[in-house]
């Protein structure tokens, strides 16, 4: 999912949002009806990336690592980065694409020239000189602090951190070396998705049992903490526009909000179904606060219904029991 409110000629950026289909289809939904206003066709089914490039484009990937660029509702470019590419990532406010997947080493694609500019090496072999095995899962581009002012926050195309299936979190300098700069395991489980916060130093990393993790990349990946309360392997992971909050999606069909700072978790919001993204909305129109006494009553409601639940099932234990002697 991405917000494409520009593209479509919304007052707002996330007045729409495209959404990808397993049959390849795109199609670009207003956020407040829920109407398809335009949709798109990728070559194959399987999406690896999808982002709004600017006010007349779109991008696309699929897991065969062909990318396309959709302007004003028409296909204009495409070419291949790949064979089995799992992840196509935009860096935002640029022309640059990151990519990566199974035995595909991270590299990075100029999309005005179409044309590779950049290809990791894999890390050094282990003590038997064996070597690693690659697949990158997920990608995301730090944030570095402009020269201005150290609040304001541009992307830059220079610092990478991957999630790969071999439980692995692994940061890239483009500018200094074309190896990891940093590898650091975590678990046993397939990191299924990383997040690079607009700090400029933290990560967020989700396994697939669920685990949640903060990492400091100023000391080689550390785990600095970790967000409780996921049941499923993590989805999605994304930042709101101020920086202090966090939205997971799990297997376990829910979504859940996390303050940044103290890791608490806030909300969690059940979606009867599995949830592969999410996005942060700017607006909060229509949204009311409920009163603590409503919220309280609430409670006791569910509460009571529940000891309903509990004393008839009792009563029809018992009667089965009578019925048996």
């Amino acid at each position: 999912m991405a917000w494409s409110g520009l593209y479509s000629g919304g007052d707002a950026y996330d007045s729409h949002f495209l959404s990808a289909l397993q049959n390849g289809r795109v199609e670009n939904r207003s956020r407040s009806t829920g109407e398809v206003t335009q949709s798109f066709q990728m070559t194959s089914a399987g999406c690896s990336g999808l982002a709004t490039i600017d006010s007349k484009r779109l991008l696309s990937g699929t897991k065969n690592g062909v990318v396309q660029i959709f302007e004003e509702g028409k296909e204009v470019s495409t070419f291949k980065v790949g064979e089995k590419t799992c992840r196509v990532k935009l860096c935002p406010g640029s022309s640059v694409i990151a990519t990566g997947g199974n035995e595909e080493l991270l590299k990075v694609w100029d999309l005005t020239k179409k044309k590779q500019i950049f290809k990791a090496r894999n890390v050094k072999p282990d003590k038997l000189d064996l070597r690693y095995p690659v697949h990158i899962l997920d990608i995301s581009f730090f944030a570095e602090a402009s020269s201005g002012s150290s609040s304001l926050q541009q992307q830059t195309a220079t610092q990478i951190v991957t999630a790969t299936a071999y439980h692995q979190v692994r940061f890239y300098d483009t500018k200094a070396q074309k190896r990891a700069i940093w590898s650091h395991k975590i678990g046993e489980n397939a990191v299924r998705s990383v997040l690079a916060l607009k700090d400029g130093n933290t990560i967020i990393a989700g396994d697939g049992a669920g685990e949640t993790l903060q990492l400091d990349r100023r000391v080689n990946g550390r785990i600095a903490g970790k967000y409780k309360g996921v049941g499923g392997a993590i989805t999605c992971i994304r930042q709101d526009e101020s920086g202090d909050f966090l939205s997971t999606t799990s297997l376990d069909r829910f979504v859940r909000v996390y303050e940044i700072k103290t890791r608490k978790m806030l909300n969690k919001v059940y979606l009867k179904q599995r949830a592969s993204s999410c996005l942060f909305c700017k607006n909060t129109e229509g949204t009311e606060e409920q009163a603590p006494e409503e919220k309280d009553q609430t409670v006791w409601d569910i509460l009571e219904s529940r000891k309903h639940k509990t004393i008839s099932s009792k009563k029809r234990k018992q009667e089965r029991v009578g019925e048996e002697k």
